[in-house]
């Protein structure tokens, strides 16, 4: 149960003894219940009296709010009375406690001896009338109650409080992120620390033996305080990687050959700071000094938590680089799928199109498709551009890729600025007769070589699907030899064997003979599983296996 239900059970208990209608409002005047127990007086006021009883609740709120205990107040008319209980919680009201409206014994027949009496007299034969002792005694319920009434805002104020970080943490939990900041704001950061800190840099790791300088923020432009490559050979190095804990070096010898100067170093106090991705040392920070200072205690914890921050985000985008890695490989395997289930060139060049915009996150997709003397453009975009900056593409890509020559020597992606655009684009070789380019527009520069090799996977997967559909004059050079297959194959099945052999699709098949799609899907199963294979792929290395045999023999 929610605090209101709460109260208004309590609020249901109480007015049953009370016996006067009941209701408790917030210090806002906003009702926290419903109105119990209310009797036809009650009904026919709050009715035709409702604005006269709000005004008078406007005009006398603060003083309500201000009261310490329950109190007897005068309501819309003279001799109408009625109890009000402050419900205070840290030393303020927060709710206040309505009962009535009732009048006092024996002080009932004032009501029509005023000036409004013909007014009020409807009103007078069903008020409900109490002695003075009763009232006393209703007043010390209502201080009963607002006790209880009491505990339980303060406990629901409390549960709030402890919400607040809870609500806090869910956001951030549910968010799953880290700020973006770039590797050379925290080297900043690690700079301000101090006014003796006269360089911090970044060093990554590319592999087991090398750490490679990165970023670096310097009080010179030239950087010549750090070398631009460390092995795990030397002593900082070795020793961090052995340690992996913060290393702080003061009055540095000459011998540890920190910077490019061989005969001695520029700086004579020096932090290194691990950066660790799953318990390997996968970096490090740098922070350095040409004075010879001891830095306090707590610089250096400041300067430990900064990077252990920088190293929680870089973790991060770790993370996250993975799982996009892992998605994506996701979806290409399931773009194969796909692809193996069309039948012509056309649907695989579309499909592969759309699916370069998803993968890599790009603005517009083309793939130039040379077939012969024809060129075949299949674009996708997802947001209008304009025409001029797919025609200057185009032009570009006859100019660069589509000569006599084959392509196939340069199967490599690669990555050009084009205005606001950059574009990655990776050339594919069917034969050559059938080669082309495939191309994906991106704003956003980061992760370049992540895309350029998922395009260049995209690309090969389309290439390897649609050799199976463009075959080239070499590859129909494999015949089917009649003295071979006849043996176990009718003469239609030798045909479709033929065709199928060829490359041609199912369709293409069907058109070549006149029959449906159907028969021949029938004669390819039974080609099948009289040559004992399961696809086409082995089908083809099957013919290739009996001609080469026969002309060995």
């Amino acid at each position: 149960m929610n605090v209101n239900e709460l109260l208004q059970s309590v609020q249901e208990a109480y007015a049953s003894l009370v016996g006067l209608p009941m209701v408790i409002i917030d210090s806002q005047q906003t009702s926290l219940t419903s109105i119990s127990n209310i009797d036809p007086f009650s009904q026919c006021l709050l009715t035709s009296e409702r604005e006269e009883i709000k005004q008078v609740m406007r005009q006398r709120w603060k003083s309500y709010l201000q009261l310490t205990a329950p109190a007897v107040i005068d309501l819309t008319f003279q001799g109408v009375k009625g109890l009000v209980a402050p419900v205070v919680v840290g030393g303020q009201s927060q709710a206040l406690i309505w009962a009535g409206p009732f009048v006092i014994q024996n002080r009932k027949a004032q009501i029509n001896e005023t000036e409004d009496g013909t007014k009020q007299k409807k009103f007078s034969a069903n008020t409900p009338a109490h002695s003075l002792s009763s009232i006393r005694s209703k007043l010390y319920m209502m201080e009963k109650m607002a006790s209880v009434c009491a505990k339980l805002l303060e406990n629901e104020l409390l549960k709030q409080e402890y919400r607040k970080p809870v609500r806090l943490l869910q956001r951030a939990v549910k968010s799953n992120s880290f700020p973006s900041i770039p590797i050379q704001t925290y080297l900043r950061m690690l700079q301000q620390l101090h006014p003796s800190i006269h360089i911090t840099a970044y060093a990554k790791r590319m592999n087991r033996q090398r750490f490679v300088i990165q970023k670096f923020v310097s009080q010179e432009e030239k950087q010549s305080w750090l070398q631009p490559v460390y092995t795990i050979h030397h002593p900082i190095i070795h020793r961090l990687i052995q340690e992996g804990e913060p290393l702080y070096l003061e009055n540095i010898s000459a011998k540890l050959k920190l910077g490019d100067w061989t005969d001695r170093n520029e700086l004579k106090t020096l932090f290194v700071y691990p950066i660790k991705q799953n318990g390997i040392v996968s970096g490090a920070i740098f922070v350095g000094s040409k004075e010879k200072i001891r830095f306090s205690k707590e610089i250096k914890e400041k300067g430990y938590l900064l990077v252990k921050l920088m190293e929680a985000c870089l973790s991060h985008e770790q993370l996250v680089c993975t799982k996009q890695h892992f998605l994506g490989l996701k979806k290409l395997n399931e773009l194969s799928a796909s692809i193996r289930e069309k039948e012509h060139s056309d649907e695989i060049l579309q499909l592969a199109a759309n699916a370069a915009l998803d993968l890599m996150d790009g603005e517009q997709s083309v793939i130039v498709l040379q077939q012969y003397n024809e060129q075949k453009i299949i674009a996708d975009s997802q947001t209008s551009h304009k025409k001029s900056d797919l025609s200057y593409y185009l032009e570009y890509v006859r100019k660069h890729y589509l000569h006599n020559e084959p392509m196939h020597a340069c199967m490599v992606p690669r990555s050009i600025e084009m205005g606001r655009m950059m574009v990655i684009e990776c050339p594919f070789y069917i034969n050559k007769h059938v080669q082309g380019v495939f191309a994906i527009y991106v704003t956003q520069h980061e992760q370049i070589e992540e895309r350029e090799v998922c395009l260049a996977l995209l690309t090969n997967m389309m290439a390897i699907h649609l050799q199976k559909l463009l075959p080239s004059s070499e590859d129909k050079s494999l015949s089917v030899d009649q003295a071979v297959f006849s043996q176990v194959l009718t003469p239609r099945e030798l045909d479709v064997l033929k065709y199928v052999v060829e490359g041609l699709s199912n369709r293409d098949i069907a058109e070549q003979l006149y029959i449906s799609i159907h028969t021949v899907k029938n004669h390819i199963t039974n080609i099948f599983r009289k040559l004992e294979v399961k696809d086409r792929s082995q089908l083809i290395a099957k013919v290739y296996q009996l001609n080469f045999e026969k002309n060995i023999l």
